[in-house]
């Protein structure tokens, strides 16, 4: 059996990252690790009582290896290990890191990540103030995290694909596993687009309401930031808030009317000095753009360009050919015309220089 077969279908039968995580210290092979414990080698996990053990023996006994291997091919998912380079490098960096993720599309790392939480009884002021701050985040290269329950989660994913911008859905179910239902054709188009969905939990495992504070977790994780429109005292979105500070992670929330519930929790943690209290996007932007200004940002969405040639070179970019080579060679432009509108792109702030000198656009 394929290796990386052997680790979902050990995920799937009831091993847990943690579990898998001491497994792979013992042998780095998951075929050999599924046949020896299929074979009761006991000694192979010496931490498991009898009774997980014979529990796990009989879900391995009920897996459909060649439904899950179908599920795995047929929607292009990646199993990606917390060995892999692929593993993304902030969410390495927890205490509880899972040991697998279940990927569809590409994890890209070279942005500013700002993760959305708030409310599935969202109201019309949730709505307003992502509708303000998001396509300006975007703008700014920024991408969006959520967990896509209803209210803001699903509104931030839904804002963030109407501004073209790119944005991660982690889920609190199997990848999948489209929930809530309704909203099936916005994950479709999340994947027209070659976003991104995430999941830590085994292919074909249904929606728990216990497993939306796990799924909240790893949303902080993958974020530098979280952003709270809207969150009632004893949401529990506070508790995410709490997660994502003990992860040194930022917390910014928006102040609301003291006599609104869904606002009660934002204003707590303001007054708690807890969270930045933000108005615009300049004050989450701020933080990780020292120079940056409201004026700056209006520049972001005027995509205004001198010349033909230099919207042709963006246009390259955005299909992340983001090297002066490979836009060479996706191109019919000269190296040289190349360098020039690149360097007349970063003047005019539609492009800059990010990680591994590759180009990005604004």
């Amino acid at each position: 059996m394929d290796n990386i077969l052997s680790l979902v279908i050990l995920h799937t039968g009831g091993f847990t990252h943690k579990d898998l995580k001491k497994l792979f210290e013992l042998k780095q092979n998951y075929s050999d690790l599924l046949e020896d414990f299929l074979y009761e080698k006991k000694t192979l996990t010496p931490w498991m009582t009898d009774e997980r053990r014979i529990k796990i023996l009989e879900r391995l006994g009920k897996v459909d290896i060649l439904s899950i291997e179908k599920i795995i091919n047929e929607k292009k998912i990646q199993i990606i290990t917390i060995e892999s380079e692929q593993y993304p490098e902030k969410l390495r960096t927890i205490k509880q890191a899972p040991y697998l993720l279940y990927v569809r599309w590409i994890l890209r790392e070279e942005r500013k990540m700002l993760g959305v939480v708030g409310s599935r009884r969202s109201t019309s002021y949730g709505k307003k103030i992502l509708e303000k701050i998001i396509p300006e985040l975007i703008h700014a290269n920024c991408g969006i995290v959520s967990g896509w329950a209803h209210g803001i989660d699903a509104l931030s994913h839904s804002i963030t694909l109407e501004s073209d911008g790119y944005t991660i859905s982690v889920f609190g179910s199997g990848i999948d596993i489209f929930y809530p239902s309704e909203n099936s054709r916005l994950f479709e188009k999340i994947i027209e687009k070659w976003w991104v969905l995430i999941s830590i939990f085994p292919i074909g495992t249904k929606p728990e309401p216990f497993y939306f504070p796990i799924r909240n977790e790893i949303v902080a994780a993958l974020s530098d930031g979280i952003i709270i429109p809207e969150a009632g005292i004893k949401s529990g979105t506070l508790i995410t808030a709490n997660l994502a500070l003990e992860h040194g992670r930022d917390v910014f929330a928006v102040p609301g009317d003291i006599f609104r519930e869904t606002s009660s929790g934002t204003n707590s943690l303001i007054a708690k000095w807890e969270a930045k209290c933000i108005q615009s996007a300049t004050d989450i932007l701020e933080e990780y753009f020292p120079n940056i200004s409201s004026s700056t940002i209006s520049l972001f969405s005027e995509k205004t360009f001198d010349d033909e040639i230099q919207k042709n070179i963006y246009n390259v970019i955005l299909e992340w050919y983001n090297t002066p080579d490979s836009i060479w060679e996706n191109s019919e432009y000269t190296i040289d015309i190349i360098i020039m509108s690149l360097t007349l792109l970063e003047i005019n702030w539609h492009i800059r220089l990010g990680s591994g000198w590759k180009y990005e656009t604004i």
